[in-house]
């Protein structure tokens, strides 16, 4: 990312490491066209690096394909299978920004997400954006095409093509 175009924030230089107990990834999709199917995944690790002009420079952050519970067990183990995760042979899902961009009173995040070893393009909308001291709060939003990373086991008629992806993290200044 080039940091003539990073946006400004109001977090302190530094490194800000992802606290995964107080972080969440949920995910949206509709079946059938109308039945909402909402789940979650657990958050392995994450940065957040801003440099000496307050901007920031990358985000990178794992979360645990393993994780995917959506509150119905049979659903859960057949989405964290082959035919959808396959959490055994791929166990993580990685999103990495490449630029960030003041945008609309926020922040648009834009880089990549890695699943089943397969990479696409994914924005995100950050919002929210809250820091007391060494803490710091931001709630991000964005779609994803889940065919575009291989997830593409049922067609879009069964399953929905677009996944909503909404974030709620907390990030702590690393200390020296």
């Amino acid at each position: 990312m080039t940091t003539s175009s990073a946006a400004e924030t109001s977090l302190p230089a530094g490194t800000w490491t992802i606290d995964p107990s107080q972080t969440s990834v949920n995910i949206a999709v509709k079946k059938l066209g109308f039945i909402n199917v909402e789940a979650s995944l657990a958050v392995e690790s994450g940065t957040i690096e801003i440099d000496g002009d307050q901007r920031v420079v990358s985000v990178a952050v794992v979360a645990d394909a393993a994780s995917y519970t959506s509150g119905n067990p049979k659903r859960d183990d057949h989405v964290r299978g082959s035919d959808f995760l396959d959490s055994e042979t791929h166990p993580h899902l990685e999103f990495a920004a490449d630029q960030v961009v003041a945008s609309g009173g926020g922040h648009r995040a834009t880089g990549t997400v890695t699943v089943k070893s397969v990479t696409t393009p994914l924005t995100l909308d950050v919002s929210d954006v809250s820091v007391d001291g060494s803490s710091g709060t931001f709630a991000a939003t964005g779609t994803g095409d889940r065919t575009a990373v291989g997830v593409d086991k049922f067609p879009t008629f069964v399953i929905g093509r677009t996944l909503t992806i909404t974030v709620a993290c907390t990030a702590a200044l690393a200390t020296a």
